[in-house]
């Protein structure tokens, strides 16, 4: 009987499963790479998109279980460079706020928000170096800025106190009502979040203005009738 014996030198090739391995670490090499080259804008902007979108549902999810009134607030003060239109938190309105005359509000401590680096939300008569800016690239609250000044107290105990005085900072707002939908002082235009890559220009009185100059780096929530929500990117922007 005649036995063969196997050539150890012949070349061999590679088995479908190794292929497949191969193939796997490739994409998973070509996903990092591509995912280094992104714009730090594009990245930060994504992540404050998710985050507020986060903030938003949180907010939704209060104001229903609870039964109160619940805002998303996002610092006006034009002084505060770190917070000014870069930090938002979540508050309810305080049950015992009828009985003692006080309007106080709950803070939920899990929810405070800091924008990305670079990242403002768009409001405050926005001045643009880009005359083609989007005409909706920019916020619209629950209130008109021009007749309500929000105005509360830093947080003492898990409560802000909503008053007039040194102490107190002013807010914009997003009001959620028991049924989570977000209101509008101006139906059927609903309220809507913009946020830009930008940067701080001081102004006369130590005041601070973001200055936007990229129509492309922007995104947004656009809230609908009804609790809708659409998740608004730069092509989803009014360009004229």
């Amino acid at each position: 009987m005649i036995i063969l014996k196997k050539n150890s030198n012949l070349p061999r090739g590679f088995s479908l499963l190794e292929l497949l391995v191969v193939l796997a670490v490739m994409g998973v090499m070509m996903g990092l790479l591509g995912f280094s080259f992104l714009g730090s804008s594009s990245k930060n902007l994504g992540l404050a998109q998710r985050n507020i979108l986060s903030l938003v549902h949180k907010a939704r999810f209060l104001a229903m279980s609870s039964g109160l009134e619940t805002r998303i607030i996002v610092n006006a003060e034009n002084s505060d460079s770190e917070k000014y239109l870069r930090y938002a938190e979540i508050i309810s309105l305080d049950r015992n706020s009828s009985t003692t005359g006080i309007q106080t509000w709950l803070v939920d401590e899990t929810s405070r928000v800091t924008l990305p680096e670079d990242i403002w939300f768009v409001a405050d008569g926005i001045e643009s170096d880009n005359a083609e800016w989007a005409s909706n690239g920019i916020c619209i609250w629950s209130a008109s800025l021009e007749e309500d000044d929000f105005l509360l107290s830093d947080p003492a105990k898990g409560k802000r106190i909503e008053e007039v005085g040194a102490g107190s900072a002013r807010y914009h707002y997003l009001s959620c009502n028991v049924q989570g939908v977000f209101l509008s002082p101006t139906y059927p235009a609903m309220p809507r979040l913009a946020f830009a890559k930008g940067s701080l220009t001081p102004r006369a009185g130590g005041s601070l203005s973001p200055t936007f100059v990229n129509q492309q780096d922007i995104a947004g929530i656009q809230f609908q009738p009804f609790g809708g929500i659409v998740m608004m990117e730069f092509q989803d922007f009014d360009y004229e």
